[in-house]
């Protein structure tokens, strides 16, 4: 009788068994199980470290803004003070400016006076800057050249010759001006007359 093989060539009992799938399945998910859950523990504490930086970030920078808050505070206190200074000193330079120095205005009278002729004064008054005076000139034309005179110095601003009336065969006059020294002369001035305290 004849055999037939179905079932195809028979392998030697020699030759290795090819192992199934099925067996390794369960260990290659216990693998993955394993790396996602190693993975996921890297993961949690990365930000966990990372939380805890910006946590003392945070806390640093809280500390920077404190004490930059308290320089602001001093800042500000300076910089009031500082205005403060700073409005008197432009108080003290504007008193300083506008001071009149009744020896300043006595000698650029008396220059005017000098260079006019026939013209005397018999009273003068100073409220301030506001110089008002009395005097006598021999004609209108002396008082006239008074007048000039007072206006060339520089010093003396809105002259105004309020009266002059003949008075036996002599003008008498009031005058009132502004001594106002000039902007380049007041220091230059100024220097002098303490000297000479």
């Amino acid at each position: 009788m004849i055999k037939v093989n179905l079932r195809g060539h028979k392998q030697p009992k020699s030759a290795a068994k090819f192992v199934s799938p099925k067996n390794y399945t369960p260990v290659l998910l216990l693998a993955v199980a394993l790396g996602f859950a190693g993975y996921g523990y890297w993961w949690y504490s990365s930000l966990t470290n990372q939380v805890a930086d910006l946590d003392n970030q945070i806390t640093q920078a809280q500390a920077q803004k404190a004490a930059l808050d308290n320089v602001i505070k001093q800042d500000q206190i300076y910089e009031a003070r500082k205005k403060t200074l700073e409005n008197r000193v432009k108080v003290i330079e504007g008193l300083q400016r506008n001071q009149v120095s009744p020896v300043m205005a006595l000698d650029q009278l008396s220059e005017a006076v000098q260079r006019t002729q026939f013209v005397w004064l018999s009273n003068l008054d100073q409220n301030n800057a506001i110089l008002t005076m009395n005097g006598v000139g021999t004609s209108l034309n002396a008082i006239a050249d008074f007048y000039t005179n007072l206006t060339a110095t520089g010093y003396f601003k809105n002259i105004d010759v309020s009266n002059a009336q003949d008075s036996a065969g002599n003008f008498v006059f009031s005058l009132k001006a502004e001594f106002s020294p000039p902007r380049t002369a007041a220091p230059a001035g100024q220097p002098a007359a303490a000297g000479g305290n």
